[in-house]
């Protein structure tokens, strides 16, 4: 990359240049800490410039600075998997949770040679020429294989073909483990993800994604119980993480869903609690926290919140079509749903009628789980006794 583009991202403690050119010196002689360090280094301050170009201060974490990306749905779904892979096994050596593994950081320089890819030639977030970030790292033949088996499966989502009998221990790798295992229950191949997820955890019985992973499965089978042990455990250990308040919550609800009225202030509290450690950023938390707030009575605070979320996605909105001439660009599915839902919280019903309309019956929604949204509306029009008979009828039908 030249001088200008590495410039541009530079700050007071940080020179990309140098840095690229210090990391490039440890990785020739296989200094796997520094160079595991250095990328994560690199990934933490250049996301911290993504979002400040996106008109934000930069995050306090370099979690937060990604999903803060993602929102704008900026990053593809491979870059935001590899994005997170090499945060996790930065932070694992930073707090040294993980012994060094002889790959690490080879590992470690694959994933950021895929985020400054990203960065450089894709995101719009800098002044670049195309195809002008030379990679880092020499293409170790195994470990290419790997990732580039791996980013075929997630554009063809031909996952069996890549783990079925496949007895390779990269695979087994907390960044390769985490990125099957997630995509596996997102495609609902239980079965698989579970066998697995288990062998991933013989040899990482700690790692904290494997770990949430394995509760997201035992929710989406309906172990509920099981899932929710689990994860309490794990928010002991570590009861800032936006990842498994989410996960936790979203057990506790359906618990209560399946007529344990107990856990209502229980799931609720979680999303409140995720929703301000967020910075008010979460959307995904902040609905659910409104939703909370609208069904134990508080309709004030839910129209706070619901409005604060209608607040974020109109800004998103200007920020893409002042800073990255992206006026049109389509609107995330759960973004989509989380916003006609602000619209009916906030008392705005004209706009939730509009926006609930567009995400069951819109062409580029087709064949999403329109059950969920509708659900969670038909439930709020329970609640919303005040909203006229004529206007329920309306909302009946759309979820129809």
């Amino acid at each position: 990359m030249s001088s200008t583009q590495s410039s541009a991202l530079d700050s007071e403690n940080f020179c990309l240049a140098t840095d690229l050119e210090q990391l490039t010196k440890v990785a020739h002689i296989k200094a796997t800490e520094a160079m595991v360090f250095y990328c994560g280094r690199i990934l933490e301050a250049t996301s911290n410039y993504c979002v400040i170009q996106l008109g934000d201060k930069a995050k306090s974490n370099v979690f937060a600075n990604i999903e803060y990306i993602n929102d704008f749905n900026l990053l593809d779904e491979k870059t935001r998997h590899w994005a997170h892979a090499l945060r996790r096994l930065a932070n694992q050596f930073r707090h040294i949770l993980k012994p060094t593994e002889d790959n690490d950081g080879d590992i470690s320089v694959i994933l950021l040679d895929m985020w400054m890819d990203w960065l450089i030639n894709r995101s719009q977030l800098i002044n670049s020429d195309s195809q002008n970030y030379v990679p880092i790292s020499n293409q170790q033949q195994q470990l290419y294989y790997q990732f580039n088996a791996l980013r075929e499966w997630l554009e063809h989502k031909q996952l069996n073909q890549l783990v079925q009998g496949n007895t390779n221990d990269y695979l087994r790798q907390p960044v390769f483990a985490s990125v099957i295992c997630e995509e596996l229950i997102n495609q609902q191949n239980y079965s698989t993800a579970n066998d697995f997820l288990s062998e991933a955890l013989k040899e990482h019985p700690k790692d904290l994604r494997l770990q949430q992973l394995l509760g997201l499965l035992l929710s989406r089978t309906g172990e509920l119980r099981k899932a929710e042990s689990n994860l309490r455990r794990l928010l002991k250990q570590f009861p800032s993480d936006d990842e498994t308040i989410g996960i936790l919550a979203g057990v506790i609800k359906k618990l209560w869903q399946n007529g344990a009225q107990d856990k209502l202030s229980q799931w609720g509290k979680l999303y409140v609690k995720g929703w301000q450690q967020s910075k008010y950023r979460n959307t995904y938390l902040g609905i659910n926290a409104a939703t909370y707030s609208l069904w134990s009575g508080d309709r004030e605070a839910s129209q706070s919140i619901a409005s604060s979320i209608i607040d974020t996605y109109t800004t998103r909105a200007t920020v893409l079509q002042e800073r990255l001439h992206q006026p049109d660009q389509q609107m995330d599915y759960w973004d989509l749903a989380s916003l006609s839902e602000s619209y009916l919280l906030a008392g705005n019903i004209e706009q939730a009628e509009i926006h609930y309309q567009r995400l069951f019956d819109s062409p580029l929604y087709q064949g999403k789980p329109h059950q969920v949204p509708a659900n969670q509306l038909a439930h709020h029009l329970k609640v919303c006794i005040d909203i006229e008979s004529h206007v329920l009828s309306q909302f009946a039908a759309i979820v129809r």
